[in-house]
């Protein structure tokens, strides 16, 4: 191990916390800055720094871990630090692999949180996220969004202040409680470099492999403390009928963070499929009569209804009789040739392998909901399409027109 993080001061100011810190070794070059900040919108003042350290250990674990480096701290909380061995253990099961690297705390302090049934709930906006609000939400009293990208603590971004109005403006209508958190714990990373040295041989990336989970569940662990709620929510991604998993967001991972002897995680919604998540939030909005926004679009302000993330959830909606525009999608006068064009143009470029994983569900319930769907025009060309024939065809098209510009891609990446 000849590499190390060493964390030597965390500086706190309000509701920033600064994290300086200083890299030793090989990999010095996967870092753009020495310091990491959290500007949340709560004064931090009274959190134990045992368990301020959190937030930063679990930002720079997987990187420890990838690389076999050592990473001190002066002082983590016991129950966390414990976790952490299970953690490992659970990321090394999910990437099939050895992970390595050492974490020193020079001090473990034991905390405690009040044991109760609230919950704080990760929250982007999405179908996953509202699922699970629908699910629990008796049960939960917060919501918690996180921007990771911010490049210094007083930048922000349109997406970042669309994020905090949409959470707060939510929160507001249910009567709890809203949290908003920048950061640059993506931003302080060449995760361009990590990838292409550390995680291409895991078929994933850090950001999705490692970073995100980990990061948000730590930085909620701070805002936990203050509003003394002893459980997070984070919505799953995936369902249990999925195997082929590659993301560091899973039950598996998820469930084994802890902290504050009784603070835990519950990884939400892992035994429903994207298309029964969205039933449950038409069905919602059918019963209710008013409009229910989601943001389904990643890394956007709005739905774009350009990209395969709106695509997907658009069908979901429609095959169970739902009416997108009341969901936050706006297509004009025809959704049927809004698509055709949309993924003529496109498809080539989404990412679908398997057109016949990630829509079976929702064929499947287009067909027997057939008579409920007030879009039929939609629903039959959507039925009759062929998606793998049509991402062959447009993936041909691609090479041909971009030739050159792949081939210098994919020379660098050797």
């Amino acid at each position: 191990m000849n590499s190390s993080i060493v964390l030597q001061d965390i500086s706190l100011n309000g509701n920033i916390v600064r994290y300086h810190y200083c890299v030793y070794g090989k990999i010095r070059k996967y870092f753009k800055t020495d310091t990491m900040f959290l500007r949340y919108e709560t004064d931090m003042t009274e959190v134990p720094l045992s368990i301020l350290t959190i937030p930063f250990v679990n930002c720079m674990i997987g990187l420890s871990w990838l690389t076999g480096s050592v990473l001190f701290v002066d002082e983590v909380d016991e129950t966390y630090f414990n976790a952490l061995k299970d953690l490992k253990n659970a990321y090394s099961d999910l990437h099939n692999t050895q992970l390595k690297g050492m974490f020193v705390p020079s001090i473990i302090k034991q905390n405690e949180l009040e044991k109760n049934d609230k919950y704080l709930l990760l929250f982007g906006g999405g179908v996953d996220c509202h699922s699970s609000f629908l699910r629990n939400k008796d049960k939960v009293v917060g919501l918690v969004n996180i921007y990771g990208w911010a490049k210094d603590e007083n930048a922000i971004t349109t997406i970042d202040e669309s994020d905090r109005i949409m959470t707060a403006n939510f929160a507001q209508k249910f009567e709890i409680d809203a949290y908003h958190v920048s950061s640059n714990f993506a931003s302080q990373f060449d995760l361009d470099r990590i990838d292409k040295d550390l995680c291409r041989k895991l078929r994933t990336t850090y950001w999705y492999g490692f970073l995100h989970s980990m990061a948000f569940l730590s930085i909620v662990s701070p805002i936990a403390w203050i509003a003394n709620v002893s459980q997070l929510m984070i919505a799953s991604s995936f369902t249990k009928a999925r195997i082929d998993v590659h993301c560091g967001s899973y039950i598996t991972t998820d469930s084994e963070y802890r902290f504050a002897t009784n603070g835990k995680t519950l990884h939400d919604g892992f035994e429903l499929n994207r298309q029964e998540k969205v039933r449950l939030l038409v069905e919602y909005q059918r019963i209710s009569k008013r409009p229910y926004p989601i943001q389904a679009c990643s890394f956007n302000d709005h739905n774009c209804c350009n990209c395969e993330k709106c695509f997907r959830t658009v069908i979901a909606i429609i095959a169970e009789g739902g009416d997108p525009l009341l969901f936050g999608f706006e297509h004009g006068s025809s959704v049927k040739l809004h698509w055709q064009s949309i993924i003529e143009r496109d498809v080539a470029l989404w990412g679908v392998n398997k057109e016949s994983y990630y829509y079976c569900c929702t064929r499947k319930r287009m067909l027997e909901n057939y008579e409920n769907i007030k879009d039929k025009e939609f629903v039959d060309w959507f039925l009759n399409f062929d998606f793998d024939k049509a991402k062959r065809k447009g993936l041909r098209r691609y090479y041909r027109q971009n030739f050159f510009s792949i081939l210098k891609r994919k020379l660098h990446l050797v």
